[in-house]
């Protein structure tokens, strides 16, 4: 992504959009509305896909600053499918990532597979589903969303987002979506992609406690003045800045699985320290210190918990 499409979408999300796509997939437990952030959603995923985001050669760049804001949608997904398809058939249709090590049956032009944890899956055109068989390993399928052998349930979790539980009932195939291996170069680039959200989500919680800090009082002076949280608040600061090295790195993909387990501890490490710089208040619903908290949580396991990482990493 050049300078000028960074600054673009930066401008973007100025400061009275930027709150919003804070807490557009910030939906109550149990709530059957969501009406008013799916239309936020499809209105950010619009201006995206207008200034280019689908279309952009720097997409860490730009996975940097969607975590900035608490993105929520699926336009990362929707990045490493054009990977694996490109843009034929798609056009600027959102899709979902649906793969997982797990059998599936996949006979006469149609799957059949249950895939957890599936985001903003009532909202995508088409997902691609990935399985695994006895004789041919993983394979992977495009198939268009909205067909009636689909079903879907949302899940009721921590971070009140938009995944779902999916199941394919005899889903017909609108294509294949690409071989084992180009699903392991795709996924080492949103591997990537992911662990520069986080970078940004970090980044984020950390000038929000930094806010709070200078604003705080204490004894008279701000909470920001104490030894204890400035060192504290500098460590992680620190930290974010060595995180993103590694990100930028024009070798991150070879080392995706350790970078993104990195980038995961982080973001939970530095929305830990927010929540407690900002002490009970920070638990408010109306403070984006818990916000982050949350969305870290689910975003830190997103392609593979930490340790799972770890462990493939050292295969490799």
């Amino acid at each position: 992504m050049t300078a000028v499409e960074t600054t673009a979408i930066a401008d973007f999300f100025d400061e009275d959009l930027a709150p919003l796509v804070r807490r557009m997939a910030d939906r109550p437990r149990a709530e059957g509305g969501g009406d008013d952030s799916r239309e936020i959603r499809a209105m950010v995923w619009e201006g995206l896909v207008g200034l280019g985001a689908l279309r952009t050669s720097d997409t860490v760049r730009l996975a940097e600053l969607l975590g900035s804001v608490l993105y929520q949608g699926p336009l990362l997904d929707t990045l490493t499918a054009r990977e694996l398809l490109g843009d034929d058939g798609l056009g600027q249709a959102p899709v979902a990532l649906a793969v997982a090590a797990e059998p599936w049956s996949d006979q006469d032009g149609a799957i059949s597979a249950r895939r957890a944890f599936v985001g903003f899956a009532a909202e995508v055109d088409h997902f691609v589903v990935g399985g695994v068989d006895d004789v041919a390993g993983l394979r992977l399928a495009l198939v268009r969303a909205g067909h009636p052998s689909i079903t879907m349930r949302r899940y009721e979790e921590t971070s009140r987002g938009e995944a779902y539980e999916v199941e394919f009932a005899g889903t017909p195939v609108a294509a294949r979506a690409g071989s084992a291996a180009e699903w392991e170069a795709a996924l080492a680039g949103a591997r990537v992609r992911q662990a520069a959200y986080l970078v940004g989500l970090a980044q984020a919680a950390l000038d929000h406690a930094v806010d709070h800090a200078r604003t705080r009082r204490q004894f008279g002076q701000p909470i920001g003045k104490f030894q204890g949280p400035a060192f504290r608040l500098s460590e992680l600061s620190m930290h974010i800045d060595a995180t993103r090295l590694l990100v930028h790195d024009r070798d991150a993909a070879a080392h995706a699985a350790a970078n993104l387990a990195a980038a995961s501890d982080l973001a939970r490490t530095v929305t830990t320290r927010t929540m407690q710089i900002h002490g009970a208040a920070g638990m408010r619903s109306d403070n984006d210190a818990q916000l982050y908290y949350r969305r870290a949580a689910a975003e830190s396991v997103r392609l593979g918990t930490p340790s799972q990482l770890r462990r493939e990493s050292r295969r490799t």
